[in-house]
């Protein structure tokens, strides 16, 4: 089956393949950080550390300097988790959208090394929802046909505006959704996506611990003690 997933995705358009892994990289992982990628995750890294299709549009995480995105870096706290507080502590996160949503194992079923089931955590709120029962269920029935014909229209339309995404880049609605913006095209803009993380945890967090009858007086940033941008909302 991995064998002919590989063969759809080198068929595909616009998809960007790397050079795979060894073997050997694997072990290092799960004897340093206890993460045991399923055996057909694993059989595609070592066939293309990372990967992103559409464009950049939709990314698949590789392990070590030689991919667009490590995703040792990626989960480690304090890179952007922990402007989420607890909401995504208890995932491993392996690949996401061009919006930042993020596809995630539960971390205690890699720590078991199971194939576990893979979950979709929306990027302004991190909540968590089941989209394949198996990476092989994802690979196929997500990132494929992603690839081929993405579902989400804002998708595409952002293609067309932008062109080709940097994986280092998200898509964000400026004003944000979570502060009343309108989801339409030309309220679209590319952001660090590392920021974009952070920013959407920031805002995320302080509305829902805001006062219950409060109102978004406006929104800060600032640079917090690591250099890190961040956000504050201030209340009326």
């Amino acid at each position: 089956m991995t064998s002919t997933m590989i063969a759809a995705f080198r068929e595909t358009d616009d998809v960007q393949i790397r050079a795979g892994i060894d073997a050997s990289v694997f072990e290092q992982v799960a004897a340093l950080h206890r993460v045991i990628l399923p055996p057909v995750h694993r059989e595609v890294l070592g066939w293309s550390n990372g990967m992103e299709t559409y464009t950049g549009y939709f990314r698949l995480f590789g392990l070590g300097a030689t991919a667009g995105m490590d995703m040792l870096a990626w989960n480690h706290p304090e890179y952007w988790k922990f402007a989420w507080q607890d909401r995504c502590s208890a995932y491993w996160c392996f690949g996401e959208t061009a919006w930042g949503d993020q596809y995630a194992y539960s971390i205690e079923s890699l720590y078991e090394g199971q194939d576990g089931e893979v979950y979709f955590l929306d990027a302004v709120s991190m909540t968590p929802e089941v989209i394949a029962t198996s990476f092989a269920d994802f690979l196929e029935n997500e990132l494929l046909r992603s690839a081929r014909e993405p579902y989400d229209q804002m998708i595409r339309l952002a293609r067309q505006k932008f062109g080709p995404l940097e994986i280092s880049s998200h898509l964000v609605y400026m004003p944000s959704l979570l502060l009343g913006g309108t989801e339409t095209v030309e309220n679209v803009q590319t952001m660090n996506a590392r920021a974009a993380m952070i920013c959407n945890g920031d805002l995320a967090v302080e509305l829902d611990a805001g006062p219950p009858n409060g109102t978004v007086k406006s929104v800060q940033s600032y640079e917090d003690a690591h250099g890190r941008m961040r956000l504050r909302v201030l209340w009326t």
